[in-house]
């Protein structure tokens, strides 16, 4: 985890590949696919193939815990409760956990263990029908980077091609790490600049589904994102 701590300090742009269905469980990545996997615990469960395939891939590449919260994309109408239990249960084979601004304080009792293992802790925020202005985005990474979140993760619907440079103001002088994404039809072409000007975790999906609107598939997005890198 040190060295994942050190890249996202540094701003890096790193890959992370989502999984959020069972035919997703059936592979294992390594670092020619993303650089960390997110587990996507309300969409998946915590059957035991989940928790097989967890301890797999822990070996290889660092694993990302999240149920997200059914306002912010989450699915299954999980409760606070079902959610807290989850993330707990697979707590041991994370390395980093993402718990949405609007929930660290019912789930503070995770978020505190999440620091206490030596974990990387990311405060997100999604909003799926409207871009948010300069002025509040500013307003919510700020109160993120009063949580002791390692990192800030905003997502937001992108309309209009002028609204993509809500990114660049973003990340302009953000406090913390920032990982920050269009969703919607301008998502791809959002999550490219986003990770050319230092997005530090930039979403694609594995396996055949897309997690949110606007992936890329993850091993697409790290070639394309190592091409621009190197060129």
């Amino acid at each position: 985890m040190e060295i994942l701590s050190s890249m996202l300090k540094s701003r890096q742009p790193l890959v992370v590949g989502s999984v959020g269905s069972e035919k997703a469980l059936e592979g294992l990545y390594s670092a020619k696919d993303c650089d960390l996997v997110e587990l996507r615990l309300d969409a998946l469960g915590n059957g035991a193939n989940v928790h097989r395939f967890a301890r797999s891939q822990q070996d290889s590449l660092p694993v990302l815990l999240t149920a997200r919260h059914p306002d912010e994309g989450g699915m299954n109408q999980l409760s606070i409760r079902q959610r807290a239990g989850i993330v707990s249960e697979f707590l041991p084979v994370g390395g980093l956990l993402d718990l949405e601004l609007r929930s660290l304080e019912e789930l503070e009792d995770v978020w505190e263990s999440a620091a206490e293992m030596g974990m990387v802790r990311i405060a997100s925020w999604h909003d799926f029908t409207e871009c948010p202005s300069r002025e509040r985005l500013g307003e919510i990474v700020d109160e993120m980077a009063g949580t002791g979140a390692d990192v800030a993760k905003c997502a937001f619907a992108l309309e209009k091609p002028e609204e993509i440079q809500r990114i660049a103001e973003a990340l302009e002088g953000a406090p913390l790490p920032l990982s920050i994404m269009g969703m919607g039809p301008l998502g791809p072409a959002s999550r490219l600049f986003a990770a050319h000007l230092g997005s530090v975790l930039n979403y694609g999906y594995l396996g055949e589904e897309a997690t949110a609107p606007g992936q890329w598939p993850a091993k697409l997005l790290r070639e394309v994102i190592s091409c621009s890198k190197s060129s």
